[in-house]
């Protein structure tokens, strides 16, 4: 399924963050940025790893970096959690997700609240005289005022 806009900011919002390894700190470090040192996975190369989840502090320390002519490589990567399960499917959008179930607690809370009901009740009343005579056609056209006249009612003689 299609990718909404706000589905993409969604992602980049709350699921993607960015890792910057290198080898020496640079000077200056924006405060929005964890600095760690690494372990074996960034294969050993190098000693530091500057992870942000702001495009902004990301701009700024790769400035530095190359300011300080300090060689680094960044890395994206994705949180894992409720957010990732409800960011990050490639194949269903949460913008579409969420408008079908507003939808269908809308359908739902319109059926509960017994506005079908009304709306029927209103639009199909009969005024005073027409619903007399349709009670007459009701009660003549019933099963039981014809059992009467038969003489046999479900394989049993009636008045015997």
């Amino acid at each position: 399924m299609q990718q909404t806009a706000l589905d993409r900011w969604l992602r980049k919002k709350f699921v993607y963050y960015t890792q910057v390894y290198c080898n020496t700190l640079p000077r200056e470090i924006p405060p929005r940025i964890t600095v760690e040192e690494t372990t074996k996975e960034s294969g050993g190369r190098f000693l530091y790893r500057l992870t942000t989840n702001d495009d902004a502090s990301l701009l700024e320390i790769s400035k530095g970096l190359e300011r300080e002519n300090i060689t680094y490589t960044s890395r994206v990567a994705e949180k894992k959690g409720l957010a990732a399960r409800l960011f990050n499917d490639p194949f269903k959008s949460f913008t579409y997700r969420v408008a079908w179930i507003i939808f269908i607690l809308i359908i739902i809370s319109i059926i509960l609240s017994g506005l079908p009901v009304y709306l029927w009740k209103t639009y199909t009343e009969l005024p005073e005289d027409k619903e007399e005579a349709r009670m007459e056609v009701i009660e003549s056209t019933s099963l039981l005022s014809h059992v009467s006249s038969y003489p046999y009612y479900y394989g049993q003689r009636l008045n015997s």
